[in-house]
């Protein structure tokens, strides 16, 4: 071994002990490495940007994050972006665990009448093993905040899955009840979520015409929010 690394003094934090320096270069040098202060101190640099630069990186990083977390924002950063559309079929499930409430019931007709379902990004997640986008199911109209209601879908089908919805529901007018000429009432029996394009079911109960109050509030948007912590 060359007497080259006593002649480079390489200053060890006290939270490191000589062992563990020691055991370092030791796998370093069984490894095929040359020995070396130079060549140790790269190996060591390349051991710090892999293994400790991704737990420094941002809050709620973690060894193996692989950044897509950072990813998914950036993919629905801006202002109105977070907005996409999904399939009645994609949000039923959700919707019947939400229960049988008036503000559910309002979302379920507007849906219906669209005959397609509106959600908005809330964060990235990790439900079960998979990395997930969580979405906002707004029953309670589009203006107000439901961080509590949340869809989730994998992010390796998430293209599969979401559309852009080209603006808000508030802009798009979605959440206006159909004129009554219009409305369509009648009382669907199904066991199914959503067993009609055009009917308002919803697990066993029928949603008949949505009402809603005015509401011209200015859009909230919370971009810059970090929406990691969990609920």
């Amino acid at each position: 071994m060359s007497n080259q690394s006593t002649q480079n003094n390489v200053e060890v934090s006290p939270m490191y002990d000589d062992e563990m320096i020691i055991g370092l270069f030791n796998n370093f040098l069984a490894e095929g490495g040359d020995p070396k202060v130079t060549a140790f101190k790269r190996h060591l640099d390349q051991l710090i940007n892999a293994k400790v630069k991704p737990l420094c990186g941002g809050k709620g990083k973690s060894s193996g994050d692989g950044g897509w977390r950072s990813e998914l924002k950036e993919r629905f950063s801006g202002r109105g972006a977070k907005w996409v559309k999904v399939s009645i079929e994609e949000i039923g499930s959700t919707l019947v665990s939400l229960g049988d409430e008036d503000d559910v019931r309002d979302y379920a007709g507007w849906i219906a009448q669209a005959g397609f379902a509106w959600i908005r990004f809330s964060g990235p997640r990790v439900r079960g093993d998979e990395n997930c986008a969580a979405f906002e199911v707004r029953t309670g109209g589009s203006t107000i905040d439901h961080p509590r209601q949340l869809h989730y879908i994998p992010v390796a089908t998430l293209d599969d899955k979401i559309e852009s919805l080209g603006g808000t529901p508030h802009s798009l007018k979605l959440e206006e009840v159909a004129k009554p000429s219009d409305a369509k009432n009648e009382e669907v029996s199904s066991e199914s979520f959503f067993e009609e394009p055009n009917g308002t079911v919803i697990g066993d109960f029928v949603v008949s015409s949505p009402v809603v109050e005015d509401d011209d509030d200015i859009l909230a948007f919370d971009d810059d929010e970090d929406f990691d912590s969990a609920f």
